[in-house]
C-alpha cells in the first residue's frame, strides 16, 4: 500500500501548497479607518451639527488635570531646566499654550475631550514606556526623534485634518503641557 498523493491535476482557485505560505498585501488609496479616533470624530461631527454641548469635563480628561509630581520637580520650566533644556523654554511656553488654547476651544464637545484624553494618555504612555527609560543614553536631538517618531508623527497620522487639525506644533505642545501637568520629565 502507497502512501503517497498524486496532486498534479488538483485546482483549489488557489495556489496548492505544502507547509506555509506568506503573502503579502500591497494596499493603495484611502483605507478607511474604524479606529477610537475615527469613531470619536465621527461622533463630534455629529455633536457639532447638533449643536451638542457640555458644560463640563469628562473624567478621562480630567485625570490630567491632576498633577503628578513624583519627581519633585513641579512645572515646565522647572522640569527643562532640570534637563539641561533651557534653550526651549520659551518655545516650549509658545507651544504648550497654543495647545492649551486648542484644548479650549474643543472643550464644548465631549467627544473632542475624548478625543484629546486618548491622545494625551497614548502621549504619556509612549513617553514614559520608550522615551524617560533612555534619558540617561541618549542625547538630547535623539530624545527629540525618539518624541518625535513615538508621539509626534503617529498623532498627526491619527488625527488627520478631517474636524480639526492637529499639527506638529499642537502635539509638541500636548507634550509641554503634560510636562507642565507634571506628567512628562526630560530629567532621569
Amino acid at each position: 500500500m502507497s502512501n503517497t498523493v498524486d496532486q498534479s491535476g488538483a485546482h483549489a482557485g488557489e495556489d496548492i501548497v505544502a507547509g506555509n505560505k506568506e503573502v503579502h498585501y500591497h494596499l493603495s488609496g484611502e483605507i478607511k479607518s474604524d479606529g477610537v479616533v475615527a469613531q470619536l470624530l465621527q461622533k463630534l461631527r455629529a455633536e457639532m451639527d447638533g449643536n451638542d454641548k457640555i458644560k463640563h469635563t469628562v473624567e478621562n480628561l480630567q485625570f490630567f488635570y491632576n498633577h503628578i509630581a513624583g519627581d519633585g520637580v513641579v512645572g515646565l520650566e522647572a522640569k527643562l531646566i532640570a534637563a539641561q533644556r533651557k534653550a526651549e523654554i520659551i518655545t516650549a511656553f509658545a507651544k504648550k499654550e497654543h495647545f492649551a488654547k486648542l484644548l479650549e476651544t474643543w472643550s464644548l464637545y465631549a467627544s473632542a475631550q475624548e478625543i484629546f484624553a486618548y491622545f494625551l494618555a497614548r502621549a504619556e504612555h509612549e513617553f514614559s514606556m520608550f522615551v524617560l527609560p533612555k534619558l540617561g543614553e541618549l542625547q538630547p536631538a535623539e530624545i527629540n526623534q525618539l518624541i518625535n517618531d513615538k508621539i509626534v508623527l503617529p498623532t498627526i497620522t491619527e488625527c488627520g485634518t478631517s474636524v480639526f487639525t492637529l499639527n506638529h506644533t499642537a502635539v509638541m505642545g500636548m507634550v509641554y503641557w503634560l510636562a507642565e501637568q507634571c506628567f512628562v520629565r526630560w530629567n532621569e
